[in-house]
């Protein structure tokens, strides 16, 4: 069930106007809310790097992302008790010392699986969702000097709830920062979708940051964007990313999750991280695997069938040669598949990968082209545990973009 504008308006009428008159009346930093044209376009990564740049200008910077969908559990220390956040609270809080506000303001409302039938049943208050979200906002506003908000998606994500991105924003009167990859023609058509129902809302563009920009590709995107975006809309371009492969590499604690699994062996190795383009299914014999594991790309996560106990204790004896004639730092990784109930790892193999320390090794109940495929369609995501990653990404995108400007746009 979508809400009408008129319907939101009258809804949220006085809690918009309030939070927009104590924003405007004081001077203060208009709050930034970030959106994107749709998923995995580095609207989290933005955000990070964001926070970083923000920090490093104010003394107290606030994060919320009104409304959440995938979530985890977290203990709340103003309720004393576990409730639910969006995970990305969770990053954001961790990663930058967030002390000054609690997880119960930063994520006020999540939709879980069946939350959207239960809204449309009139189980759920419209009007309640919106006192929740001013609510975290003015605690966490109160707290801060400045607050940083992410959506969920696209500008129009929630809207069969009534609180899509835009709608927030403007309740809130936010300006609005949109992302979306690199690219001309494609990329400013979904811009200008998101644009059209800011405009809407009445939400001010603060500006583009452009995401993942072919390397060779950089000074034309950023010379015609610009220009584009100014002559067309008024808008400038905050920032332009350059594309960095390591951040779309999955880590051997993504696909652990992907694949709902665990390593047999190499724990300690969970954060390493892996191309998709050195991926290297083995069907070849034992002599070649060994020599091809000797001399090409050391950093390999090679594939084999569960049935080729030949490879797999050939990995498992290389990674101990390796280890004692210290030849070259051993970094592949074994990623052994079959399917459940058809295919299994013999228990007297399993068993050798008792007391094995170092060695890579990932047993998955798939065939070795289904798991492959997964790995190509899979998108990782940045999360509190891989520090390295979430360190270099924001290391990456704090430099493009231009701090100065946005803040002289959102004050």
């Amino acid at each position: 069930m979508q809400l009408s504008s008129n319907m939101l308006s009258s809804a949220a009428g006085s809690t918009a106007t309030s939070v927009c008159r104590r924003l405007f009346s004081t001077g203060s930093q208009k709050p930034i809310f970030v959106a994107a044209t749709k998923q995995h376009v580095g609207k989290t990564t933005t955000s990070l790097a964001l926070m970083a740049g923000l920090q490093k200008r104010f003394p107290k910077v606030g994060f919320i992302k009104p409304v959440g969908q995938q979530h985890v559990t977290v203990h709340s220390d103003t309720l004393g008790k576990e409730i639910r956040v969006d995970k990305d609270i969770c990053l954001l809080k961790e990663q930058f010392h967030l002390d000054h506000i609690d997880y119960r303001h930063m994520s006020p409302v999540i939709i879980p699986r069946g939350y959207t039938k239960d809204y449309i049943e009139g189980k759920i208050s419209h009007e309640e969702q919106l006192k929740d979200i001013e609510h975290a906002y003015e605690k966490v506003s109160e707290a801060s000097d400045v607050v940083l908000m992410e959506g969920t998606g696209h500008c129009a994500v929630g809207s069969v709830v009534g609180v899509n991105n835009a709608q927030v924003a403007g309740m809130l009167g936010a300006s609005m920062i949109l992302i979306a990859n690199g690219g001309l023609g494609s990329a400013f058509d979904e811009l200008e979708l998101n644009r059209v129902l800011c405009e809407k809302y009445n939400v001010p563009i603060a500006g583009v940051v452009i995401n993942k920009v072919m390397p060779n590709k950089y000074d034309q995107t950023k010379h015609y964007m610009s220009k584009a975006f100014q002559d067309s809309w008024g808008v400038p371009l905050l920032g332009c990313i350059p594309d960095r492969p390591f951040l779309g590499c999955p880590a051997l604690a993504d696909l652990e999750r992907l694949f709902k699994t665990e390593l047999v062996s190499g724990q300690k190795h969970r954060f390493r991280h892996y191309s998709v383009d050195d991926m290297n299914l083995i069907t070849t014999s034992l002599t070649r695997f060994l020599e091809n594991i000797r001399t090409k790309h050391p950093r390999t996560l090679y594939v084999c069938h569960v049935t080729r106990d030949d490879i797999i204790l050939g990995f498992m004896a290389e990674f101990q040669r390796n280890r004692r004639d210290e030849e070259r730092p051993f970094e592949a990784s074994l990623l052994v598949c079959g399917r459940k109930g058809k295919y299994q790892m013999a228990d007297e193999v399993r068993d050798m990968f008792e007391g094995l320390d170092g060695a890579p090794v990932m047993v998955v109940e798939y065939s070795t082209h289904q798991a492959m495929n997964m790995i190509h369609n899979f998108t990782p995501k940045l999360n509190i545990d891989d520090k390295n990653r979430v360190r270099k990404a924001v290391e990456h995108y704090e430099p493009y973009i231009d701090f100065d400007l946005l803040l002289e746009r959102t004050s």
